[in-house]
């Protein structure tokens, strides 16, 4: 993109506007230099870092602006040297912060990596209890059938008991 001071120089060198009638290079035909300026400064107002320039008076030849390219750059470096300068702090300033967040991200991530380890731990914990359940529910079960056979042995041992006690009475009458 061409900013108005380069685009005003360009259009001055292309289309002449020193004034031929005079030998001197440093003498300008106003008429043309102000047109010029009047673009210059419309594009000026349409970019918030462009220098804006003035308008020159055509009787007295004299700007209440800068007076010449010298001066016109010498805005236009200083105005470029703010803006830099704004720039690198706005840079410093996120390189900063994003230094700040490349660490709170490290601290995320093993922070993450941890709870995962103790995720894993107890799953594998879990698992070992599921194992744990599983075979006291089979030793209970296993208990309880012994407890039946224990239960039905003492009652065929009491229906034994019995009979031999009625023999036994039997035999003694």
């Amino acid at each position: 993109k061409t900013k108005p001071v380069d685009s005003m120089l360009e259009m001055a060198a292309t289309k002449g506007i020193m004034n031929a009638d005079h030998d001197s290079p440093f003498s300008f035909d106003y008429e043309n230099i102000r047109d010029y300026q009047k673009q210059a400064n419309l594009n000026a107002s349409l970019e918030d870092d462009a220098i804006p320039l003035q308008e020159i008076d055509e009787k007295t030849g004299s700007s209440t602006g800068p007076a010449n390219v010298c001066e016109l750059y010498e805005a236009k470096l200083a105005a470029t040297l703010r803006k830099n300068s704004s720039l690198e702090g706005q840079l410093s300033a996120a390189l900063a912060s994003r230094e700040a967040m490349e660490k709170y991200l490290s601290t995320v991530i093993k922070s993450r990596q941890e709870m995962e380890k103790k995720l894993a731990d107890s799953m594998k914990e879990i698992d070992l209890l599921k194992e744990k359940l599983a075979s006291a529910e089979l030793a209970q079960e296993e208990a309880n059938s012994l407890s039946n056979i224990v239960h039905s042995d003492n009652v065929r041992l009491e229906h034994d008991v019995a009979f031999l006690k009625a023999v036994l009475d039997d035999t003694q009458k």
